[in-house]
């Protein structure tokens, strides 16, 4: 079994490399420190205005501690032939999903350690708590949530029941519990409840040595769901293999097409926005990232940073586009329309300059807010115009004809 673990996790890891090469290029790299810079900065201006302990900070302590539990789970690597063809490892299957469970531990720690680090800042002005406080609960989540991956391990073997609720809702509500008397009352009662609870959980886990009673359907389900989330998140930036978008009809926006006129000029524009409507991967995107980037506008005051985020994040949305006109390509059916490819890009151009003349209005409007009317006010906005242009009709035009040679 662990020959069988470690097989398919060097072949995991080699097909996430691949993937990572490709999303990790200058572009990413570069609006992600651009982003962080941007969020560090705000951050720090938030943590100079507080000066005395907030009535909400405890709470929202809590409240991201506990969110920050929440991410990751096991990663058992199976597949849909396990079912059949390894039904007869069964019994042997613990060591396997043991192996699974330590690799697992990896991530969720280093999250847990880099949220309690960042948030240790706001928690000591804030929320009031000292250091050797903010140490112990630190350390006390960090041990829950490797309690926390057994009980993933118990889904698997339909083991994680503690009487008439499930061992998942109880342990989020003991996590709720002892952080809330963490933070009041005493610090060390998170380390305290995660040690016992660690080996409480150790001790049921053991039973599921030689029990050899996998619910494989529930297991290979929750396998493939995870990995289409991560797959999904690699396909914002390169096409990956059975990866779908998921339509919705979304009627209620109807509305937004009256505008394009049904004629045989407008079939291409028609289609192009029709489909951006219904496509949840990318008016989702579009959605996030302009959400984003009018939340951080509204929020830094320095206007250099404000400049760097409100050209970036036009360009990035720009950029994401890219993929859903290669997509529309791909389908041979629009092939049947007798429509020049010269055509095909100008109107998906001018869906690409709707879209983004949206987003820069919005952001304009937080521009606004944050700066008023004033000279850096309208320098951050016709920079974010003179992106939005850059975009649309110089480096855009370019780029989809690569997808129509």
């Amino acid at each position: 079994m662990l020959k069988l673990w470690n097989e398919r996790l060097r072949r995991h890891q080699l097909n996430q490399f691949k993937y990572l090469r490709l999303i990790f290029n200058d572009n990413f790299v570069l609006a992600f420190i651009v982003l962080i810079g941007a969020l560090g900065f705000w951050y720090s201006n938030l943590l100079g205005t507080i000066h005395h302990t907030l009535v909400f900070g405890k709470p929202i302590v809590i409240i991201l501690l506990f969110l920050a539990v929440q991410v990751g789970g096991i990663a058992t690597l199976l597949e849909e032939p396990d079912s059949t063809f390894l039904l007869v490892k069964e019994k042997e299957f613990y060591k396997y999903f043991r192996a699974a469970k330590n690799y697992s531990s990896f991530m969720p720690v280093v999250t847990l350690a880099l949220v309690n680090f960042l948030l240790s800042a706001f928690a000591s002005r804030g929320a009031g708590l000292k250091i050797i406080d903010i140490i112990a609960i630190a350390i006390g989540l960090i041990v829950y949530k490797l309690a926390f991956l057994n009980v993933n391990l118990m889904e698997i073997y339909d083991r994680a029941h503690f009487g008439s609720i499930s061992m998942r809702l109880a342990s989020n509500i003991l996590l709720l519990v002892a952080l809330a008397i963490s933070t009041y009352f005493f610090s060390w009662t998170m380390l305290i409840v995660a040690v016992v609870y660690y080996f409480y959980l150790n001790a049921q886990v053991r039973t599921l040595e030689t029990s050899g009673q996998l619910q494989w359907k529930l297991a290979i389900e929750t396998e493939d769901q995870r990995m289409f989330r991560i797959k999904r998140f690699y396909n914002l930036f390169t096409d990956v293999p059975g990866v779908n978008s998921k339509i919705r009809r979304r009627k209620w926006l109807d509305g937004l097409l009256t505008p394009i006129k049904p004629v045989s000029s407008n079939t291409y524009l028609y289609l192009f926005a029709r489909g951006f409507v219904r496509n949840n991967e990318y008016i989702g995107l579009f959605l996030r990232l302009t959400i984003i980037q009018a939340i951080m506008l509204a929020l830094i005051d320095n206007f250099y940073i404000s400049l760097i985020v409100e050209m970036l994040f036009i360009y990035l949305v720009g950029f994401q586009l890219k993929p859903y006109f290669k997509e529309v390509m791909q389908n041979l059916m629009q092939r049947l329309y007798p429509i020049s490819g010269k055509t095909k890009i100008a109107d998906f151009t001018k869906l690409s300059t709707t879209i983004l003349s949206i987003q820069w209005i919005i952001s304009a409007l937080a521009i606004l807010y944050k700066f008023g009317l004033s000279m850096n006010s309208l320098i951050i906005i016709v920079a974010g115009l003179a992106v939005l242009i850059f975009v649309n009709y110089f480096y855009m035009p370019r780029q989809l004809k690569k997808y129509l040679d």
